[in-house]
């Protein structure tokens, strides 16, 4: 049985209406729930997966989500993983099939900072979001005052740029809460996104009540 066809043998239509709330503007979804998706990834990745990967477009939105899960677990070198991922980022559009797309190998590390640098300089909304996230995944000392530069600098209309950069700051306090506090606090960011970046530090429950307070005071109106 083909994947498209795999795919629609598990539509939920039920989850379908959900996720097509959850993403507006997309209307591509089959309606398969991300456990079946993992599943059939993993059975992708243990056989041909370069002819999966290889399969031309157009794609619905579960097999670009699958294409993502594939090309970052699948068996190959560094070099080949990330013309792969140049191939799938314009595919990116919408914050599911951005935020699915997980790298872990260790091994990939650099090469994968060095894109997500290059894309963030993109004009896309959703270049730019796969960026971001990408940096947050890789946030460790070393890279941790290069994504706060990176992040404050980052300029685009886009909501799901901002809500992702909002997100980004969000996790460097949690992660590094001297030197972000520090930035916030004498930083140009649009209102919108300083203020997301507030509440979702404050809506964590890694942050102790009297950050909390502080960090509610700093909101702009």
């Amino acid at each position: 049985m083909k994947i498209r066809d795999r795919l629609y043998a598990e539509a939920d239509e039920r989850y379908r209406e959900f996720n097509a709330n959850l993403t507006p503007g997309c209307d591509s979804i089959i309606g398969v729930r991300m456990p079946v998706l993992r599943g059939m990834a993993k059975e992708i990745v243990k056989g041909d997966w370069r002819s999966f990967l290889d399969e031309p477009g157009p794609y619905m939105q579960e097999e670009k989500l699958l294409r993502g899960m594939v090309l970052a677990d699948a068996p190959m070198d560094t070099e080949e993983r990330m013309s792969y991922l140049r191939e799938h980022i314009p595919l990116i559009d919408n914050w599911a099939v951005c935020d699915s797309l997980i790298i872990r190998k260790k091994k990939d590390r650099c090469a994968l900072w060095d894109l997500a640098l290059e894309y963030i300089d993109r004009p896309g909304e959703f270049e730019k979001r796969f960026a971001v996230v990408t940096m947050m995944r890789l946030m460790d000392e070393e890279h941790i005052d290069r994504i706060i530069e990176e992040f404050m600098r980052v300029r685009h209309d886009g909501y799901y740029l901002k809500m992702g950069v909002a997100w980004g700051l969000a996790e460097c306090f949690l992660k590094f809460p001297e030197k972000t506090l520090s930035a916030l606090k004498d930083c140009d960011l649009d209102d919108f996104t300083f203020n997301k970046t507030l509440q979702k530090i404050t809506e964590s429950y890694r942050v102790d009540a009297d950050t909390k307070t502080m960090i509610k005071k700093m909101k702009r109106k």
